[in-house]
């Protein structure tokens, strides 16, 4: 009887023999047959497992295949809190804890060369240290009190003898929002200015008005700053004081800023705010075009602003308006008021109302300690009766609008704590409050999808805002 075996395309002939043949070729039967045998059963694990691995290939090949849209994903709590807080902080000074740490306080005019004179460095070591920080700073003076951060090996015992650690990092906070470091390693003393991280807090306020727009927005919880900034962001479009009435309502969404270790120094920012005045809405929305220049725009991207605030300080009572004759409570006759007074406290800081450049800062007779402020070849504006002057304000300074420049007081003519603004146009008194400057720019086209990307997760914060 003849057999062929076939297993998985191994086809085995040697069993075709006839029968009776030699002992030998019955040896070299049997062999063939356990030759084909192993042949059989070794080529069913390597199949299993090619199989296997096709299998796997096939099942990541359909995991890349699927839609995205069919993936399961996990949504955050509040997606757009989310993206209103997204900023882009950098980490804080990482030192090693296996540096040791020390405190110097600076004492009055002390600058780094003589702070690092109190340590107990090797000269040369110190004079590169003066260096590289005098390379990137100057030479300037710090203010008494202030901290500055060592950072040093640990001073540990090598051949019987104590090794002093080496100075390896410095850090000093410049401002509330800058801290200065130096690091040294293999490439040098590296210098790096860095801003503080902060914590951000996003909030809405909504009311309605009963008495006035300033006091129902305090009793909802508006802080003053706040409300500076929103007679800011629409004085151009509406009075606040005498346009918005009773049953009137506003909705404020705006974040809160603050620092580890100055949290009584908040900073406040209005994100978006809304008026309904009268039965019609007015919107606002914060946008920067470029890191940390932002401006207010409308629902369409018009800008809200000018190339002049409308007030050089914020928000306060106006007590004597521009007028051809006024009488004078000190010169006891009638006389043209050519300016505003605004109310308000001595040392109340009064802003530019434009960029410009100071032309004077100083006594003028019956204004008192004053600045003149131009601001192109058109307009100049002028700040009387100050009290003082903030610090590098001086002729010959650039300022910048809203820059604080000096300070309420009741100096020259004055019968007590006020400011007298005046604005001048082509050399000629002008009434600032009848001045209307032509808007900023609008959004340019190649921004407007982001800009009404931001709108949308704004207004959407903003309408989920509880009525107070």
């Amino acid at each position: 009887m003849s057999v062929a075996l076939t297993a998985y395309g191994v086809t085995c002939n040697a069993c075709l023999r006839p029968q009776g043949t030699s002992g030998f070729s019955s040896l070299f039967n049997v062999l063939t047959w356990l030759l084909a045998l192993g042949c059989i059963f070794g080529l069913r694990p390597q199949e299993a497992k090619a199989a296997k691995q096709n299998g796997a290939r096939k099942e990541i090949s359909t995991a890349k295949a699927t839609p995205a849209s069919n993936l399961s994903t996990r949504r955050p709590n509040s997606p757009t809190r989310n993206a209103l807080l997204r900023q882009p902080i950098q980490p804080p000074f990482d030192a090693s804890d296996k540096w040791e740490h020390m405190i110097i306080k600076s004492r009055a005019n002390d600058n780094f060369g003589a702070i690092l004179t109190r340590l107990n460095m090797p000269q040369g070591e110190r004079s590169l240290w003066e260096r590289s920080i005098r390379r990137d700073i100057g030479n300037r003076p710090m203010p008494a009190g202030k901290d500055v951060h060592f950072y040093f090996t640990k001073t540990n015992l090598r051949g019987g003898r104590t090794v002093t650690g080496q100075l390896k990092a410095i850090e000093i906070d410049d401002t509330e929002a800058l801290a200065l470091s130096w690091e040294k390693g293999i490439r040098g003393i590296l210098f790096q200015r860095r801003e503080k991280p902060f914590d951000v807090d996003v909030k809405t306020v909504s009311g309605v008005v009963d008495t006035s727009l300033f006091e129902d927005g305090r009793k909802a919880g508006l802080q003053p700053a706040l409300l500076s900034q929103l007679a800011d962001i629409f004085t151009w479009d509406l009075d606040l004081e005498k346009a918005v009435h009773k049953g009137d309502t506003f909705k404020i969404l705006y974040e809160q800023r603050s620092r580890r270790g100055q949290e009584n120094k908040l900073a406040l920012r209005i994100l978006a705010a809304e008026l309904i005045n009268s039965g019609h809405k007015l919107t606002a929305i914060y946008f920067e075009k470029q890191k940390g220049q932002g401006n207010y725009y409308n629902e369409e991207g018009r800008s809200l602003a000018r190339a002049f605030l409308r007030f050089p300080l914020e928000f306060s009572a106006i007590t004597s308006q521009f007028t051809d004759s006024r009488f004078h409570p000190l010169l006891k006759t009638n006389l043209p008021h050519t300016g505003v007074d605004f109310a308000a406290q001595r040392g109340t800081p009064v802003r530019a109302v434009g960029d410009g450049i100071i032309t004077e800062a100083g006594w003028n007779g019956g204004y008192g300690k004053a600045i003149d402020l131009k601001h192109d070849a058109t307009y100049m504006s002028r700040y009387a009766h100050l009290d003082r002057f903030e610090d590098g304000i001086q002729p010959g300074v650039t300022v910048t609008k809203g820059q604080v420049i000096g300070y309420v007081g009741s100096t020259g003519r004055s019968t007590g704590p006020h400011l007298h603004f005046e604005l001048y146009k082509d050399q000629q008194y002008v009434n600032p409050l009848s001045v209307d400057f032509p808007a900023d720019e609008s959004i340019e086209p190649g921004l407007q999808k982001v800009f009404e990307s931001q709108m949308r997760t704004y207004l959407v914060e903003l309408s989920s805002a509880p009525q107070s």
